[in-house]
């Protein structure tokens, strides 16, 4: 699962990365290396050489990315494409504003809140159509919806938006009592009274290898619902390059439809690339669950696609619980349709 939008202020940032330069060298500076083994010389002589940074470790919910690397797709379209890991401390939005990195993934509300921050970076196609954002029970709880959350200790990420979300909504009362979420489901399978945030494509199947049944709460059956995964640059480097970035954008859906069809040689790939103890069973489990959150039915050619309405939904949400001023927010500004077909 995706790791929190690091807050930290734009203009702090590179003063700070500016400072450390001359102490570190300059190869500290670099981004991380790619997770993929780069292909041969004369196979990207002639390629345009972008990067694309993650928000999280190699997992399934970046599996359309790798089948694109994997497939030759970056490479059909021109595209020399080093995809490198993100981690607990990757922020997506200052690096690739600082010019690291040309792509990179993140969530929609972290696009809204990156913007609020005077970070530009717009979203060009969304491969994770429904949120997998969860609050995990057990199954032998009997907890069958958020307003049942009564009388148990939640593991959740406090900062982020979903927290003020469920607040808002009467659903957190002060009978649960927060506690930080660190990746682990140990404390949810160790006993009774605890309660877990989750992507419903993950965490719950590590739950369930530990013998552990649970019930996934989806906060998009509660209104909150943003795209997940998102491809995103800023608005300065798409419009520079506009032609890399429609075929980017093209390669990404098609290897998106690559791996919902035929995900096999992609997970190996993914599965080499995860140091964190990502298992073969967990990225089968997690394509499966991932097809319906992609796309309905068998309808491949829908994938990446975004509307103004659910934009609009989701800055308006992000308003009203005071995370970002409505003066910021634009939402045409925010993410662009005009590489989707």
């Amino acid at each position: 699962m995706q790791p929190a939008l690091n807050c930290l202020n734009l203009k702090q940032f590179a003063i700070f990365l500016i400072a450390c330069l001359p102490l570190v060298g300059c190869d500290s500076a670099k981004a991380p290396k790619s997770s993929v083994a780069t292909s041969s010389p004369e196979a990207t002589e002639g390629l345009t050489k972008v990067s694309l940074l993650l928000n999280w470790y190699p997992e399934a919910e970046h599996g359309g990315f790798y089948a694109a690397k994997v497939h030759g797709i970056f490479q059909k379209y021109g595209l020399d494409v080093d995809i490198q890991p993100g981690g607990k401390t990757t922020v997506v939005p200052q690096t690739l504003t600082l010019g690291r990195a040309e792509f990179g993934v993140i969530n929609a509300d972290d696009v809204l809140i990156a913007r609020n921050q005077e970070a530009p970076i717009v979203a060009l196609m969304a491969p994770i159509q429904q949120g997998p954002r969860c609050i995990m029970v057990r199954a032998d709880s009997g907890i069958q919806s958020f307003e049942q959350l009564k009388n148990i200790t939640l593991q959740i990420d406090s900062g982020r938006p979903y927290v003020p979300f469920l607040k808002s909504k009467g659903l957190l009362d002060d009978s649960v009592k927060l506690a930080p979420y660190f990746g682990s489901v140990a404390q949810l399978v160790a006993g009774p009274g605890y309660a877990a945030q989750g992507y419903s494509f993950s965490e719950p199947f590590m739950a369930k290898q530990q013998g552990v049944e649970v019930h996934q709460l989806m906060m998009s059956q509660i209104g909150y619902n943003p795209y997940a995964s998102l491809l995103v640059s800023t608005e300065k480097y798409v419009k520079d390059h506009s032609d890399v970035s429609k075929r980017m954008v093209a390669a990404c859906i098609e290897g998106w439809q690559k791996y919902l069809s035929d995900p096999k040689a992609t997970n190996e790939v993914i599965l080499a690339a995860n140091k964190q103890g990502l298992t073969q069973e967990a990225l089968d489990y997690g394509v499966e669950a991932l097809k319906p959150l992609c796309f309905e039915g068998q309808d491949l050619s829908r994938i990446g696609q975004m509307s103004t309405q659910r934009w609009t939904q989701l800055g308006e949400t992000l308003v009203d619980l005071k995370l970002i001023d409505r003066g910021k927010l634009n939402i045409q500004s925010a993410f662009s349709a005009e590489f989707l077909h």
